[in-house]
C-alpha cells in the first residue's frame, strides 16, 4: 500500500471514531428518554444546555491541551538545540 492510502484510511478511521464517540452521549439520552418518557423533569432550557460540558467534552479539552503542550515542548526543544 502506498503512504497516501494508509494516511487516508487512518483519517477515515479517526473520523468515524470521533463521530461515534461524540454521539454516544446523545444516543444514550435518546435511549433513556425513550425508556422513561414519563419520568423526565420539566426543564426551562434545551437539553444541550444541560449536557454541554459533560465528561466527554472535558476529556476532549484535556486531550487538545495535551497536544498543544506537546507541540510547545517540541518547539522549545528544537529552538533550544538550534541556538544553544
Amino acid at each position: 500500500m502506498s503512504t497516501g492510502i494508509i494516511l487516508g484510511l487512518g483519517l477515515i478511521t479517526i473520523s468515524i471514531c470521533f463521530f461515534v464517540m461524540l454521539n454516544i452521549p446523545y444516543w444514550l439520552l435518546l435511549w433513556n428518554k425513550r425508556k422513561n418518557s414519563d419520568l423526565g423533569l420539566n426543564k426551562n432550557y434545551h437539553q444541550w444546555v444541560y449536557s454541554s460540558d459533560d465528561i466527554l467534552n472535558k476529556v476532549l479539552k484535556f486531550c487538545i491541551y495535551c497536544l498543544y503542550g506537546y507541540g510547545v515542548y517540541i518547539f522549545t526543544i528544537e529552538i533550544w538545540s538550534k541556538f544553544f
